[in-house]
């Protein structure tokens, strides 16, 4: 056997041991990287699905806050009580354009859809996902996704109050491919969307190639290894699912998906580069090995930190790197620290835009909440003062909404610039809490400070606020209450005109009872109609000492309410803007109680009061035409009355109308003659043929000087304008008498006959026909 030389042996001994060494690195440095890149993989993963996660929930508190901006609307609650479908379909259409929302829709409470502004959810049809309505009917609201035409949208659904449930309001945002890229840019992932049917995928969409797309779902079912994927190239992506939601027998998935080459492409270079330099060099390959290992490690073990304390919320670290690192790691670092960068501010914003109105910079309903329930918890005594808009609504429709956003801005920095908290509750209404209780004297000067016009290009917009002041805890023991009474303080002080009120037990139990007159009035319009009825009030013709006319009075006797009195119940109907059905239903009444006069052989005119909404109602008088002529009736069964303050609103469309109902053959009259604003300039335009002297001026006629001098102008006025007068309230023999010697025409009152029923009336006809009135003058 051949001696083997020193020098060889020393070569094959360095070069064994260093490619022995060299080998066992290398597949060292493979076990260990693959490893690591498996869990770097995991770790990117599950950090993008807490950002994704974090970012939905986000999405999902805007848009319940601009859902609750709806539902917390008077004016919508008021559309919805009263079934008021245009109003109810033009607020969803408005607040739908102003948040971009997709779907919006009015649920019944029984899963019927009421309104909705997409055919994908047809009026008429129960609501596909009856479970989610029960689920928000029980919770107050919810939020979920949802699949209709064959597209996903996120959910919110939260009940209409008033104040109880009555109906359930639906916003819906479609899960396009646009917020797909989105979500890819902040999780720097690939983000596929999968909706199952009894484990079958009915829906899907990604960011990545249909083909891309089959591939990752099906790589996602199985486990990879460093071979297959960075050498064999088997799988392109590597994914993890999560489902996102889950509604009856749907689920909706969430597939995430890391470019496995882009994370393995560092990993195969840097094995050539080291084997390479192993071959060339024993040496060098040594010390490089040992420096590449040193550099390599210690920066990568680093960076495994730093993410691991990212995935725990810690952002607050600084990152450094050493000028003898590799370019490589420099580059993960720097975009290690550029990524805490990003996700640090996208938190932050997260987390404004959950706490602040996005409009006015200032607190949101939700955060304010918080805030309020955390002093009320700690015992502490404050003054809450509500902000509103008096005719905010005006505004935008005159002004446009793009300055009604501005008068809000405007009102918000005016608030903001008082100090102590400030927060938009919702449309016009803001939530002050001062750090020191305000008197009513301040707040007077803080009005006419909030008030100072805003002049936007060349536009002057004068503000007018009304003020609301609530005592907590003495008036709201929590956030919910204090929000509520607020509204109800708010809306009596627009109503009342009483821009600065504060808050009592009595305002609430008003409001509680106009909501109640509200819905029952409606319900007894719509079926129970031995609730309302109406009485009729005999007018005599003092000449021909004669009954010729009869004024309808409506009287509503109510199974929970009791008597409700008209003074009462029209005035909130006409607020509620459904009067124009109580004067149809009058109407209607009229008619058929005419027909019962004219059968038992008694010819009247019955005379009916119309409101301001519906002497401005263009669609009235084609009705009542039509109605007397589907029953064979004469015109001159009805006649018509109306108040000076109704047509001082607007002379010249009033003239306009009530002309029309002259020109068809109807008698008007202007009633309570004298309380009002009258004005010469249009009393002689007004088509009227006769002027009703209020009651006032005559229950005392026969005492009072003042009052007989009032009276008998107006029969003078009268006489000069061609008009006849009707003297309501006349109580007593002598006051007759006074009036026929001043030839007045009719008079109506307690003397004559109390305001009874039909049947009564044509007794009472009966049982008078010949009596003379004026046989004691």
């Amino acid at each position: 056997m051949a001696a083997t030389s020193l020098n060889k042996s020393i070569f094959r001994l360095v070069v064994g041991t260093v490619l022995f060494t060299t080998v066992g690195v290398l597949i060292s440095m493979w076990v260990t990287t693959s490893g690591h890149a498996q869990k770097q993989l995991n770790r990117n993963l599950t950090i993008a699905q807490g950002v994704l996660q974090q970012v939905l929930a986000s999405r999902e508190q805007q848009l319940y806050n601009s859902a609750d901006v709806l539902t917390s609307d008077f004016g919508f609650k008021q559309a919805v009580a009263t079934q008021d479908e245009g109003t109810i379909r033009s607020v969803l259409l408005n607040h739908g354009n102003r948040i971009n929302a997709d779907l919006m829709a009015l649920i019944s409470l029984d899963g019927l859809l009421t309104s909705s502004t997409s055919a994908a959810l047809p009026i008429g049809s129960p609501f596909p996902y009856a479970d989610f309505v029960q689920e928000t009917i029980n919770e107050g609201g919810s939020t979920t996704l949802m699949l209709f035409d064959d597209k996903l949208y996120q959910v919110i659904m939260l009940t209409v109050d008033a104040p109880r449930p009555i109906a359930l309001t639906l916003v819906g945002f479609e899960l396009e491919k646009e917020l797909l890229t989105q979500l890819k840019n902040i999780t720097q992932l690939d983000l596929s969307l999968q909706v199952r049917h009894n484990d079958s995928l009915i829906f899907s969409a990604s960011t990545l190639a249909l083909g891309t797309q089959l591939n990752v779902i099906e790589d996602e079912k199985r486990s990879f290894s460093w071979w297959d994927t960075a050498i064999l190239k088997k799988h392109a992506y590597i994914s993890k699912q999560f489902q996102l939601a889950e509604l009856q027998d749907q689920s909706v998935w969430v597939v995430l998906s890391e470019n496995a080459e882009h994370i393995f492409s560092e990993f195969n270079q840097l094995q050539i580069t080291i084997t390479l330099v192993a071959l060339l060099s024993i040496l060098i390959t040594l010390l490089f090995g040992a420096m590449f290992a040193r550099n390599l490690a210690t920066p990568l073990k680093k960076l495994a930190e730093v993410a691991h304390r990212i995935s725990h919320g810690n952002y607050q670290q600084t990152l450094h790197t050493n000028s003898e690192d590799l370019s490589e790691v420099q580059d993960l670092s720097s975009a290690f620290s550029l990524m805490q960068d990003n996700i640090r501010a996208r938190e932050s914003k997260i987390i404004f835009q959950a706490n602040h109105d996005l409009l006015t910079r200032i607190n949101n309903r939700y955060h304010i909440e918080k805030v309020i329930d955390d002093k009320l918890q700690l015992g502490e005594s404050f003054q809450a003062i509500g902000i509103n808009i008096f005719g905010f609504r005006g505004i935008n429709d005159i002004f446009g909404y793009h300055s009604g956003d501005i008068c809000l801005k405007v009102l918000a920095s005016r608030v903001s610039a008082l100090g102590g908290l400030a927060a938009r509750l919702t449309g016009g209404e803001l939530l002050w809490i001062p750090d020191v209780v305000q008197s009513n004297e301040q707040l007077l000067k803080l009005k006419l400070a909030l008030e100072h016009p805003i002049e936007e290009t060349g536009v002057i917009i004068n503000l007018k606020v009304a003020i609301g002041i609530i005592d907590c805890p003495a008036d709201a023991q929590t956030a919910q209450i204090l929000f509520k009474r607020m509204n109800i303080v708010l809306d009596e002080a627009q109503i009342t005109r009483q821009l600065l009120l504060s808050f009592d037990p009595e305002i609430e139990q008003r409001y509680l009872r106009r909501l109640s007159i509200i819905i029952e009035l409606k319900q007894a319009l719509a079926g129970n109609q031995q609730e309302l009825s109406l009485a009729y009030q005999p007018k005599l013709n003092i000449s021909a000492n004669k009954i010729m006319s009869v004024e309808a009075l409506i009287r509503w006797n109510s199974v929970k309410l009791g008597f409700v009195s008209p003074e009462d119940f029209i005035r909130i109907a006409e607020q509620a803007g459904f009067i124009e059905n109580v004067t149809n239903w009058v109407i209607n009444r009229a008619m058929d109680d005419g027909q019962l006069l004219l059968d038992a052989g008694i010819d009247v005119c019955i005379a009916i009061n119309l409101s301001a909404h519906d002497v401005m109602n263009p669609e009235l008088l084609p009705m009542v035409v039509s109605q007397l002529a589907e029953r064979n009736l004469p015109r001159s069964l009805l006649s018509f009355e109306i108040t000076e303050s109704d047509v001082v609103k607007d002379p010249d469309k009033a003239i306009k109308h009530l002309t029309a109902f002259k020109d068809y053959g109807f008698t008007l009259a202007i009633d309570d003659f004298g309380t009002g604003y009258s004005s010469m300039a249009y009393l002689k335009n007004l088509p009227v043929d006769t002027l009703k002297v209020d009651k006032s001026f005559v229950l005392k006629l026969n005492t009072q000087v003042g009052d007989q001098n009032i009276v008998q102008t107006v029969l003078k006025l009268a006489k000069s304008f061609g008009m006849d007068v009707v003297a309501e309230g006349v109580e007593n023999q002598e006051t007759l008498a006074m009036l026929q010697r001043w030839d007045c025409e009719y008079a109506q009152g307690y003397h004559i006959c109390k305001p009874i029923p039909v049947a009564a009336l044509i007794e009472w006809y009966r049982s008078h026909i010949n009596q003379n009135w004026l046989e004691n003058t």
